[in-house]
């Protein structure tokens, strides 16, 4: 068992301080005037709550803001110095690592040098990595949390998937319970949709409001959705809301938008694309295999889409994962009849402003959102 700092259960943050922290994250600086005003707190318990938080570490004050008449309100931020979460997706072929600090800034991201596919070769490989982390310039933080962004469906809710065919071995792992166990820190795994969806609801709306219902559209070797409804990721009685692969048939399934698929599409046309790095690299936009791929997987894209729709009312649909910025634009510009015909309102489509896979990301927000906001 590896033992890092972390915080305390004791010194997590509460009830009405999780509010504060989470009104000064989306507004920073903010005047702590102006916290009461938007959490409906009493200046009072909004005084006394600050004063708690940075004893603590958790926010900090600068200097005083001037607005009308009376004696200036102290402005407030996140306190970045003392606390970091960390994360890592686990893809079909990499395996990307992020450090953060409490405000959500990613420290260091980086791609461990090991075989994905390998649980005992990447648990090491990682732990390398956050200890190098520590030495050379996060030495006096202490961890608050690991998040854990892993591809396929769970089995329960507990932490545990069935991955893949190119991560086989860590079809029904016990991640969350292998890696407290090895790490001695906070575990929390979602599957990298989820993850993405927490990245773009943390980083994609810092003017300070929050969309109530979100979907994130993940093209990766898969194609999945995560949502995220009411400030929180709906995960439904098993945890496998957003696997919207699931609605296909049999025969619809390999013509779903999923980046394995296009890549499949490739090598038979004669193309040397072995994976989907190769695929990003290599591929120009105007190929014509991609063009009759969008054909190919338009009725199952409009068909998912609205039944994210139907189901989950979402304001805006976001497309995202490993799909380059270009196939995203053409995927949303496919998608553009899915709702033709139907009344009520409909959700945005939009290209997620995050110009790569967040999963990574989503993962080290995990600890955050779970303990902090």
């Amino acid at each position: 068992m590896k033992k890092f700092a972390t915080m305390k259960e004791k010194e997590r943050p509460t009830g009405s301080e999780r509010v504060v922290l989470s009104t000064v994250l989306r507004n920073m600086p903010i005047a702590r005037a102006d916290v009461t005003k938007l959490t409906k707190l009493s200046q009072q318990s909004v005084h006394r709550i600050v004063e708690n938080l940075v004893d603590r570490k958790l926010l900090r004050l600068d200097e005083p803001h001037i607005s009308g008449r009376g004696k200036p309100s102290p402005r407030i931020r996140i306190e970045t110095e003392k606390y970091i979460s960390i994360g890592i997706s686990i893809g079909t072929e990499e395996a990307k690592v992020c450090a953060m600090d409490l405000s959500g800034h990613p420290l260091h991201q980086d791609i461990l040098k090991v075989d994905p596919s390998e649980p005992s070769e990447l648990i090491t490989a990682f732990e390398v990595q956050i200890f190098k982390w520590l030495k050379d310039e996060l030495s006096q933080n202490q961890i608050l949390g690991l998040g854990i962004a892993m591809q396929g469906h769970r089995v329960d809710r507990q932490g545990i998937f069935v991955a893949p065919k190119p991560l086989a071995k860590w079809a029904n792992y016990p991640l969350a319970e292998e890696f407290n166990e090895y790490f001695g820190l906070p575990v929390f795994a979602e599957n990298n949709a989820t993850c993405s969806a927490t990245a773009e609801f943390y980083l994609g709306a810092r003017d300070g409001s929050d969309p109530h219902c979100l979907a994130y559209l993940s093209f990766n070797y898969g194609y999945g959705a995560g949502l995220f409804v009411e400030r929180d990721a709906f995960l439904g009685g098993h945890g496998n809301a957003g696997e919207i692969s699931t609605i296909f048939t049999p025969e619809q399934a390999n013509k779903r938008p999923a980046l394995g698929e296009l890549v499949k599409r490739f090598n038979k046309s004669s193309h040397s694309t072995s994976n989907i790095k190769t695929f990003i690299e290599s591929v120009e936009p105007s190929n014509t295999v991609i063009a009759n791929w969008l054909e190919e997987v338009k009725p199952q894209l409009c068909l998912s889409i609205r039944a994210l729709k139907a189901v989950a009312d979402p304001n805006e649909i976001v497309f995202g994962g490993e799909a380059p910025i270009y196939l995203r634009e053409l995927l949303v510009k496919t998608a553009d009849e899915a709702f033709e015909g139907q009344l009520s309102p409909n959700p945005i489509l939009r290209v997620s402003d995050i110009p790569f896979d967040p999963a990574h990301i989503g993962a080290a927000l995990l600890p955050l959102h779970k303990l902090i906001y």
